[in-house]
């Protein structure tokens, strides 16, 4: 669940809701449906986006299977587990979950490895428009804001300005 409304209702506990946490719950809760349906969405084109995605990092980048062993498989699994996370946290609609779950010990990996900021923006950066390609824009519009955080946070380029965002 989104961590404001945990944080909101454990705030009230023993004790009615006020006027403010009803809308906020209210408002929560409209937009379960559409977030449900978006997930579905992508769940069924997911292996499209992540055969795209990889294709043109891997034309964007040929040397790379040179340098990393095992460089598309693990890209895949990446590619695949930035994708599902990021749509949780769509369904969630929090960003905290995603920097928590993920993106934090992520974007650590990915540093360790001695990726290139510049590569691992480009990298995400193609999966959100490839993306863009088989969803809806009605997903798309969802979606979005979490895999422009993957990029941002991976990349080393949002860390601060995203967990700002999230609070």
């Amino acid at each position: 669940m989104n961590r404001q409304i945990l944080d909101m209702l454990h705030t009230a506990e023993g004790r009615y809701l006020n006027q403010a946490e009803q809308v906020t719950l209210r408002d929560f809760a409209s937009g379960v449906e559409g977030r449900l349906l978006a997930m579905t969405e992508i769940s069924g084109k997911e292996s499209v986006i992540i055969e795209r995605t990889v294709r043109e990092v891997f034309r964007a980048y040929p040397d790379l299977e040179k340098k990393y062993k095992n460089a598309k498989q693990t890209c895949v699994r990446d590619e695949t587990m930035v994708l599902r996370y990021s749509t949780l946290a769509m369904v969630r609609n929090d960003p905290q979950y995603l920097n928590d779950s993920l993106l934090t010990w992520m974007a650590t990996i990915l540093k360790g490895v001695g990726f290139a900021p510049h590569f691992i923006e480009d990298t995400y950066k193609t999966l959100a428009t490839e993306a863009g390609k088989e969803l809806t824009p009605a997903t798309m519009k969802l979606l979005q804001p979490f895999l422009a955080q993957c990029a941002s946070v991976l990349s080393g380029k949002g860390l601060d300005d995203t967990a700002k965002e999230a609070k």
